[in-house]
């Protein structure tokens, strides 16, 4: 990428200097990314991008803390950023006073982390195989109408994190992606869709085709459908939709949110029973299979794989240096800049407790009367965050004699905690999928309002 980080770090000292500016850090990031998309076998929607932007804190003299955030990189701009974060520090808390992350106190923890970047893939290699793709789905059968949403891309990025004690820390990645969702329709029936998507370190290991096949499928096994009285139905979660809701839900895991009395738990819950027994869950920005890895927060913090959740019980909360220091603990490299400090997760990760003994072991083709959640939607409006409760219309199936059978639209409702409580099977085999790693999840009861 044609970014110049050593030189924005020079101009940002050399600016700070002369500004008599004594403490400052800065987080950046630049993207390179291509896109395509087909539309009856023909390009549509071509686009390239190159986006930077900084992340600006300045201290004052009273320790108060000033944030502004550019992207416009030139000196001119950069002395900008940096008169602007520094007045602003003058608005800014006396009570809650921000400091350098505890590991980036020196240049003793600097990196430079390269994930070996390819060549950049030509527009032409984007179209060709997104044509590719959306023609074999036409092809596969005259009920395949079109593939509204489809694309396929490629992106080169950089994060990087320095500040005005010599930390200095970057990291580079390459990742692909692909999704197609065709829309099919039977005659005399309701169209019906469905999708797949498919995300790659590096655009030689995305496999468009196979994205496309698991598209083809998985529309085709909706296209018979029925409608299902609303009651109450032992639920499976499949992995996409269970990280779904983990993540819609994710105040619970936030220390900001503890502080702010914004999450569905408080300190209190540290060490305490919050799900079933089996449920393990940890956030893993570094494990193999996330194809975009984050090394270090926007404060320069180093990232780890975090667990969460143990046995059913909330072993942590994940932290910024902030939260860590009012929690007295140490930061878990989650920490998001801004006017205020956020924390998420990255790549999270379910898994079963293996040390439990499980009296009954469970399958889905030996279920009856169940619901197989396979997507959920409107998480923006049917999740109720602080309450916990949900309230999701989905894409799903309902199982009988082993088999499932299409549901034409039904919603599942409930309450998150309860929800934890009440997981009695995990599977063994885990699904990697581009928000984190899941297997299936069993329910005892979830509310299903269907249309029958």
């Amino acid at each position: 990428m044609s970014l110049n980080i050593e030189q924005i770090k020079s101009d940002i000292d050399s600016i700070a200097r002369s500004l008599g500016i004594k403490k400052y850090d800065v987080f950046g990031s630049a993207k390179e990314e291509s896109s395509a998309s087909a539309k009856n076998k023909k390009p549509f929607g071509l686009n390239s991008a190159s986006k930077s932007y900084l992340l600006v804190r300045v201290w004052n003299d009273k320790q108060q803390a000033g944030v502004t955030s550019t992207s416009n990189l030139t000196y001119a701009g950069l002395t900008d950023a940096l008169i602007l974060a520094h007045s602003s520090a003058e608005y800014a808390s006396t009570e809650n006073i921000y400091n350098f992350s505890e590991y980036c106190q020196d240049s003793t923890e600097n990196m430079q982390i390269s994930n070996n970047q390819e060549n950049k893939i030509t527009m032409q290699d984007l179209v060709e195989k997104c044509i590719a793709a959306e023609s074999k789905i036409l092809d596969h059968s005259p009920i395949f109408k079109s593939v509204p949403y489809n694309k396929v891309g490629d992106s080169f990025s950089k994060r990087f994190y320095f500040n005005s004690l010599g930390a200095f820390k970057i990291s580079e990645n390459n990742i692909a992606y692909c999704y197609f969702f065709p829309l099919a329709q039977e005659t005399n029936k309701i169209a019906r869709e469905a999708g797949h998507i498919s995300i790659s370190k590096g655009f030689k290991n995305l496999n468009v085709i196979d994205c496309a096949d698991k598209a083809i499928k998985k529309t085709e096994n909706h296209l018979d459908y029925i409608n299902i009285k609303s009651g109450k139905y032992k639920t499976i979660f499949s992995p996409e939709a269970f990280l779904d809701l983990l993540y819609a839900f994710g105040n619970f895991l936030n220390a900001q949110n503890i502080l702010d009395k914004k999450s569905l738990l408080n300190i209190e819950n540290l060490n305490t029973q919050i799900a079933s027994s089996i449920l393990n869950l940890s956030d893993s920005p570094l494990h193999v299979e996330n194809p975009d890895p984050c090394h270090f927060d926007e404060e320069g913090t180093l990232t780890k794989n975090i667990d969460i959740i143990q046995e059913g019980k909330l072993i942590t909360f994940l932290h910024s240096s902030f939260t860590a220091q009012k929690f007295n603990t140490k930061s878990t490299g989650h920490c998001h800049l801004g006017s205020k400090l956020t924390i998420s997760p990255y790549f999270l990760h379910v898994s079963k407790n293996h040390k439990i003994h499980i009296d009954q072991e469970f399958s889905l083709n030996q279920e009856n009367n169940a619901i197989y959640v396979e997507n959920v939607k409107a998480l923006h409006a049917g999740v109720n965050a602080l309450q916990g409760s949900f309230s999701l219309p989905f894409d799903g199936f309902f199982i009988k004699d082993g088999k499932k059978i299409s549901i034409e639209s039904a919603t599942v409702a409930g309450d998150f905690l309860t929800l934890l409580s009440n997981i009695i099977y995990i599977d063994d085999n885990e699904t990697v999928t581009h928000k984190g790693i899941s297997p299936n999840i069993w329910i005892k009861e979830l509310s299903v309002t269907g249309n029958s």
